[in-house]
């Protein structure tokens, strides 16, 4: 709730001298003074505000009675900046809160894109290995066909060169019988 309290200001005038350039000079201003009553139940160091009357009644009219409902209102006034100044500072911690769980997410998110930048590097690298074995796969394979032939062209050889034999243990074998036969007859 606003309270008014009314006071006048004194004015009276403060004089101070001071040497200047080797002269006594006497200086003259005006000192103002609002004077409070103990009523008023202000503390020590309590900061007040003063509104010239002037400056209330242009704001209300001429009367002062319609001064101290519109300072009242300005106090419900205050009563609703409290529920402000809390819904500030909730919305302020709800800021916060918002503002990690950001930061947060947005440290997950490099993260993330860090370990998928690297997958995709591994991932080419892969390809490229993938690539360099598929040749090599190639080239043995050209080597496998090529040796296989070279088998089969053996084998055959081989084949041919085994029939040779053959037929030449056969002659050789008959040969023998018939030589063998010959000395059994001649024995006889």
């Amino acid at each position: 709730m606003v309270k008014v309290i009314k006071s006048a200001v004194k004015c009276y005038k403060k004089k101070t001298k001071k040497t200047v350039g080797g002269k006594r000079k006497i200086y003259e201003y005006n000192q103002y003074l609002v004077p409070l009553k103990r009523s008023d139940k202000f503390e020590c160091s309590e900061e007040v505000f003063i509104i010239p009357q002037r400056q209330i009644e242009e704001l209300v009219g001429e009367d002062i009675a319609h001064a101290e409902e519109y300072l009242k209102n300005i106090g419900v006034e205050d009563s609703n900046f409290e529920v402000y100044e809390r819904e500030l500072a909730e919305l302020e911690w709800k800021h916060n809160e918002l503002s990690k769980s950001y930061k947060e997410l947005v440290s997950k998110h490099t993260k993330t894109n860090k370990k998928l930048r690297l997958e995709n590097e591994r991932l080419k690298s892969l390809e490229e290995d993938k690539k360099k074995l598929m040749d090599k796969l190639g080239e043995i394979s050209q080597a496998y066909k090529n040796l296989k032939t070279n088998y089969e062209n053996e084998l055959e050889k081989n084949k041919v060169l085994e029939e040779e034999l053959n037929k030449d243990k056969d002659i050789w074998t008959s040969l023998k019988s018939r030589l063998g036969s010959k000395k059994d007859g001649e024995g006889v």
